[in-house]
């Protein structure tokens, strides 16, 4: 009985240290999504929504988003359309034009809901368009989507 309890003891600090271990290495795994959005409601729901899953990176405008772009090197982009000083549709172009950016997908969140909007989406090089109000599963679904990809 002794043996066994003091194999217990010696098993037990392993066993935490590589849990511990193990879950380090998972948080440095996630996807990074940077999420650019104007009203702080919308980011905290995001937040929430995509936080246990992915690490999100929050901006409120688009003039932080070269910085952050090289800065977190995030995996999916989600963007407002419109954005103080500059909109949604110009930070896409700009992504799409740089090196880095080239390959990241882009998805619009957004309440601009009419065709034209869409279209604009497309030909700026957006991967997705979700229109607020959304719902949770529409969101997860099209994240998972654009990060299989």
């Amino acid at each position: 009985m002794a043996k066994a309890a003091e194999r217990s003891e010696s098993i037990e600090p392993t066993i935490t240290s590589n849990l511990q271990e193990h879950s380090k290495k998972s948080q440095l795994e996630r996807q990074k999504i940077l999420v650019v959005d104007d009203d702080p409601v919308v980011r905290r729901i995001v937040l929430e929504l995509l936080n246990n899953r992915y690490s999100v990176v929050l901006a409120s405008t688009g003039v932080q988003l070269p910085d952050l772009l090289q800065r977190h090197q995030p995996n999916l982009v989600i963007l407002d359309v419109m954005l103080p000083w500059v909109n949604g549709f110009e930070l896409c172009r700009m992504i799409k034009t740089h090196a880095q950016g080239q390959e990241t997908p882009v998805l619009f969140l957004t309440s601009c809901k009419e065709k034209e909007d869409l279209m604009t989406g497309r030909e700026v090089g957006a991967s997705g368009y979700l229109t607020k109000p959304f719902y949770a599963k529409d969101l997860y679904r099209e994240v998972e989507r654009l990060l299989a990809a």
